[in-house]
């Protein structure tokens, strides 16, 4: 059975890119497989240039592009394989020359691919095919600053969850994957006192489950975030927080029985920019008032506390990476840099 499933969140009076056909859960539980494979490209795009906004207190754009989803709440899953070859582009664009009374604008940008959520669920397959993209952008230009601007961008592929059990799970991320955010602000006027807030979350290859007996998986492609913020010679603002996070091959339970993760190739980047325009060019800076975080994880395993019987069970682990982590910009805030841990929490 084939299924390719497609939601899309977008605001009011907003452009909305087409969804796909959703087939029920209750009508797949009914197969012993579930064959889900896509194919093509999906676009969420939403693009505003606002001339009168004299009346308006807020303004927020959602896009969201979803495809290759089961979600059966508890109920048991036999056999699941996900097959992604595509594109996904969430898109929200606003330019303004004007910002009298809005207070605050917020643009969110999400694409959702290969995931799994269930009870007690069998075998899992899921691929990234070569050349597949998630890309998640938010772009804003405006000459004065409200109270406040928050841009958020996340990307998910290959996600298996189960409050439950998941028996065997095979992830695969190939090389020439990519997840993209782009969080960008260009000020082109006096600027203010209103605060500046950009985040960004990649995230493939996750795992979280109680029980999981069996994993193997390679993550070789790109994950990449760019928050950046421009600014022209002498305009003010309150305060710029700047954050990304990158997770790759990640497992959360409390019991796991053989796990294979592998990386290589690709790499992981954060950029956390602000700079400022002058004659001579693009000044970056990292003062006053900015707050840059960068965190990049990979091959990361997390055992939560056993049941209330207290048994426990022997972990085999093979873990290898040969996989390149980078992030720019860190003023006043946080650098992790993690590959191969181990976290227990018990």
């Amino acid at each position: 059975m084939a299924v390719t499933c497609a939601v899309l969140v977008v605001s009011p009076g907003f452009s909305t890119a087409e969804s796909l056909d959703l087939t029920p859960s209750h009508e797949v539980l009914d197969s012993a497989q579930i064959v889900q494979i896509l194919n093509g490209r999906q676009d969420a795009v939403q693009s505003l240039g606002w001339k009168n906004v004299s009346v308006a207190k807020s303004a927020r754009q959602n896009a969201a592009n979803a495809g290759n989803v089961v979600d059966v709440d508890d109920r048991s899953l036999d056999s699941v394989r996900q097959d992604f070859d595509g594109k996904q582009f969430s898109i929200n664009d606003i330019v303004l020359n004007a910002v009298s009374a809005l207070e605050s604008i917020e643009q969110d940008a999400a694409n959702t691919g290969n995931a799994v959520i269930g009870g007690d669920i069998g075998n899992v397959e899921q691929y990234f095919a070569d050349g597949s993209v998630q890309h998640a952008k938010n772009n804003l230009v405006l000459p004065d600053l409200p109270g406040t601007l928050r841009q958020t961008g996340a990307n998910t592929m290959n996600l298996v969850y189960s409050e439950q059990s998941v028996a065997l799970s095979s992830q695969n991320f190939t090389k020439q994957a990519k997840q993209l955010i782009d969080n960008r602000v260009v000020v082109t006027g006096a600027g203010g006192e209103g605060a500046i807030v950009q985040e960004g979350t990649n995230l493939g290859n996750i795992i979280v489950a109680r029980d999981v007996d069996e994993v193997v998986r390679d993550f070789s492609g790109d994950q990449i975030i760019n928050n950046v913020v421009t600014l022209k010679d002498g305009a003010r603002w309150g305060s710029i927080s700047q954050n990304g996070t990158n997770i790759a091959n990640y497992i959360e339970a409390e019991n796991i029985g053989y796990l294979k993760q592998t990386s290589s190739n690709g790499e992981q980047i954060v950029n956390n920019k602000v700079q400022v325009v002058t004659l001579e060019g693009l000044t970056e800076i990292t003062s006053p008032n900015i707050t840059q975080n960068s965190n990049n994880f990979v091959n990361m395993i997390v055992l939560k506390a056993p049941a209330d019987d207290g048994s426990t069970k022997i972990v085999d682990v093979l873990q290898a990476t040969d996989y390149g982590q980078t992030v720019q910009g860190a003023n006043a805030g946080t650098v992790s840099q993690t590959g191969n841990a181990v976290v227990i929490d018990r």
